[in-house]
């Protein structure tokens, strides 16, 4: 979408015709009505537009399981599974006919609801339709979470305001800038000369660099487009990039590197697996255990669930395989004050940076599927 001239124009169009009609009608329109309409007519009529069956599908599909999960007649874990059956059989490549723009994150928003939602919001079929279908993050995100989504909407009446409307064209201008300036610089002149060139050292670390940069500026471009989107029609869409080449350590690295999908992961993965973890006698006498298997589950999950591709799941397994390390260490740390001290030294410290970066490089680089693993 975001490489579509039409596509701004018709999201510029919508917001300022959505605004002028709502000042008409003396600011009656809901954000309800607004999104309601928007993500029928954008996504479904836009998006979709060759493609629609599979959609409706998909959502009959997924509204159904939220049913009978509020009627009590699903119990959470098997409503959950059962909106990720039509994912993984896709990525498993067990039926391709379910595959569909935007499948993995509207299916994360559909299990988001299932374990986030209150009652009282269980039953607003508009509320879910908007919530699966925006536009604006259907394609790759940022993770928008079921209770951000139901503040936003809550709002009494929608209002775009000039200094609104002028930040979100900012953030659109930025991530246009990354996306189609800084992102596609990278990939012509270096990625597209030295990705096939035999294997060498020299040929690892300037395809892990580049590859590195490209990814995160083509990533944060989209991220940024998208938030500003999201501004024009007053969504709070979460921040998904916060400067990782200043990540300290691996754990730092996934806070500030696609923020928003290691937040959801972190709920949704490590806290279930380490909390019942906790109720067995072994683990709660080794607590760094059970830390550890769910450290690695939620950062082998961030590789793994593009598919079981052998890069998705040697990055993954990396993700997960650095970041078990980086929390044995301070595991280690915390029962000698030597080491604490020796870990604070500037040049360790800038050792870890680098490690960090370099690891993190290399992970993406394999995660591509353009190396030789």
């Amino acid at each position: 979408m975001y490489t579509s001239a039409p596509f701004f124009a018709v999201l510029f169009a919508s917001s300022l015709l959505f605004t002028a009609a709502n000042r008409l009608l003396g600011n009656r329109l809901t954000y309800a009505s607004l999104f309601s309409a928007f993500a029928l007519f954008a996504v479904w009529g836009y998006v979709f537009k060759s493609q629609i069956t599979i959609p409706i599908l998909m959502f009959g599909y997924l509204y159904t399981i939220a049913t009978l999960k509020d009627k009590t007649w699903l119990k959470t874990w098997q409503s959950v599974i059962l909106s990720l059956l039509p994912l993984i059989l896709v990525k498993l490549h067990l039926n391709n006919h379910w595959g569909m723009l935007g499948l993995s994150f509207m299916t994360f928003r559909a299990v988001d609801v299932l374990l986030y939602r209150n009652k009282k919001d269980s039953r607003n079929f508009f509320q879910y339709f908007s919530y699966l279908f925006l536009p604006f993050i259907i394609l790759a995100g940022p993770m928008y979470r079921w209770r951000s989504w139901v503040q936003d909407i809550s709002k009494p009446n929608f209002r775009l305001t000039t200094a609104v409307f002028l930040q979100s064209m900012e953030q659109i201008f930025y991530g246009i800038v990354q996306k189609f300036l800084f992102a596609m610089l990278i990939d012509n002149f270096i990625i597209s000369h030295w990705s096939h060139r035999p294997v060498t050292l020299t040929v690892w670390v300037v395809m892990s660099l580049a590859y590195s940069f490209y990814l995160y500026f083509d990533f944060a471009g989209y991220s940024n487009m998208a938030i500003g989107a999201g501004r024009l029609f007053g969504l709070n869409l979460p921040a998904n990039f916060n400067l990782p080449l200043l990540a300290k350590n691996p754990q730092d690295f996934w806070r500030r590197f696609h923020i928003s999908l290691s937040e959801w992961l972190r709920d949704v993965v490590f806290m279930p697996i380490y909390m019942n973890l906790m109720k067995i006698d072994f683990f709660r006498n080794h607590k760094v255990t059970a830390q550890n298997i769910g450290i690695f589950c939620t950062l082998f999950c961030m590789g793994a669930w593009n598919g079981l591709e052998l890069n998705y799941v040697v990055s993954g397994a990396l993700f997960g395989g650095i970041s078990v390390i980086h929390n044995m260490i301070l595991w280690l740390a915390k029962r000698s004050p030597r080491m604490t001290s020796w870990l604070q030294k500037p040049l360790i410290v800038l050792t870890g940076r680098v490690l960090t970066l370099a690891s993190a490089a290399v992970s993406l680089y394999i995660f591509s599927g353009m190396s030789p693993v």
